[in-house]
């Protein structure tokens, strides 16, 4: 468990917090591609670590993330036209581009001191559009790092799906949910054989289910660590997921070798929201029709969105759809879609977990190891300025998270390094 003071470190992500300092070091989402289909498209209200900003695509497709309100009279620039190259400010006429010069200031007469003064301009923010995704970067604007190089940034649009969906607690409960393997023997259980392969293991999800007691290896890494859980695996075999947790709030989940690939991102909104990013995708193939239909439609992976939005239809109120005869005969949650699932439990901790009443485990050791990265990442950076290395080195994020079968006599430090675990060139 964590004592209070380090449990307000791990998940205050607002300006001025050890943490929010940390966050603001590294790129992060801040909406999809999507939310921004074309030119001069209608702007977007983005909330990202308690602060307010407004996107918009201009008319040559460029995108910007401004401050949130005008710096004239501070009216929301969300309101705003979107035309001619520029958001324009419906209370005064003052219009900006996408790096937040001001273009145009009709509201003052022609020889006004206003019009020359080059300190008047929208706060914009460095943005850059890779995997369905517009990356922001809320750092200092005099040393910006590279954009990471996960594997799924550089493919063709057709061999990656990437969502949103929002969940109402803090992001390190979504976070520990993800590099917790433990939990996929309970939690994503299926009862019946299963009508398709969800997790994206093959024939490896019966060893899964048959040993809900994983052995940890974890191993802290530049890029954040890597999680190697190992399960019996027959007579001459273990089972291994290799999970990847990529600083500070991304996690690469296993799947078996030549399967789709998954990432989770969980990317504050503020204090007691997170938006999760979950992107599938495959370097030697477009994917399917029927596996983007799973993905945009929801089913047994996906939950299903409310029509126009990214806020699932389960959800606190309704017990997340649950369906008590459905976890006596087929579901071991009774909650039918495995996102759904996630949510329903971590949501469920509260907005913020109390871990101060927590019991933990052996197999809670990658839980306990990312906060205590986490907190003591966030207290270096607070007192010394110390940026963790990852931040600067955009190639270390080039990695994949496997489920294999390994010989036992291999170590725990050779299947955590096995080829599968990195991309082919």
């Amino acid at each position: 468990m964590l004592n209070s003071e380090n449990n307000e470190i791990l998940t205050r992500v607002g300006p001025g917090t050890a943490m929010g300092g940390l966050f603001r070091q590294f790129w992060q989402p801040a909406l999809l591609c999507e939310e921004l289909p074309a030119p001069d498209c209608a702007p977007v209200r983005v909330r990202l670590m308690g602060e307010n900003f407004v996107a918009f695509r201009d008319s040559s497709g460029k995108v910007g993330l401004l401050d949130a309100h005008c710096p004239h009279r501070l009216a929301e620039l969300f309101f705003g036209r979107n035309e001619e190259g520029g958001l324009r400010c419906v209370y005064h006429g003052w219009k900006f581009s996408v790096t937040g010069e001001l273009l145009d200031m009709p509201s003052e007469p022609a020889g006004s001191p206003m019009r020359c003064n080059p300190n008047i301009r929208a706060k914009a923010y460095p943005v850059h559009e890779a995997g369905g995704i517009v990356w922001a970067y809320l750092g200092p604007q005099e040393s910006i790092p590279p954009l990471p190089q996960m594997e799924f940034m550089g493919l063709p649009a057709q061999n990656f799906y990437t969502s949103k969906c929002l969940m109402k607690c803090n992001y390190q409960q979504a976070l520990e949910g993800s590099i917790d393997t433990a939990h996929l023997t309970f939690l994503h259980r299926s009862m019946a054989p299963m009508q398709k392969d969800v997790f994206n293991v093959g024939h490896l999800q019966e060893y899964g289910d048959a040993d809900g007691a994983p052995r940890f290896f974890c191993e802290d890494t530049e890029y954040g660590m890597r999680i190697s859980a190992r399960r019996d695996g027959g007579e001459d075999t273990y089972y291994w997921r290799i999970t990847q947790w990529l600083m500070p709030a991304a996690v690469l989940v296993p799947t078996a070798e030549g399967l789709v690939c998954r990432a989770n991102l969980f990317i504050p909104i503020d204090d007691e929201n997170c938006w999760w990013y979950r992107i599938r995708y495959h370097a030697g193939r477009p994917l399917s029709d029927d596996e983007l239909a799973e993905y945009k439609g929801g089913g047994l992976d996906y939950a299903k969105l409310v029509p126009g939005t990214y806020i699932p239809e389960g959800n606190r109120a309704n017990d997340y759809l649950m369906d008590r005869t459905l976890q006596k005969s087929g579901s071991f949650t009774g909650i039918l879609s495995a996102q759904l699932q996630d949510l329903a439990v971590q949501e469920s901790q509260g907005a913020i977990a109390d871990r101060t009443k927590e019991h933990l485990g052996s197999s809670d050791t990658a839980i306990v190891k990312c906060r205590r990265r986490l907190i003591e990442s966030a207290k270096r950076f607070a007192t010394e300025g110390t940026i963790p290395a990852a931040v600067a080195r955009a190639d270390l994020y080039k990695r994949r998270a496997v489920a294999i079968l390994l010989p036992k006599e291999m170590t725990a430090d050779q299947a955590g390094t096995h080829p599968a675990t990195l991309p082919s060139a």
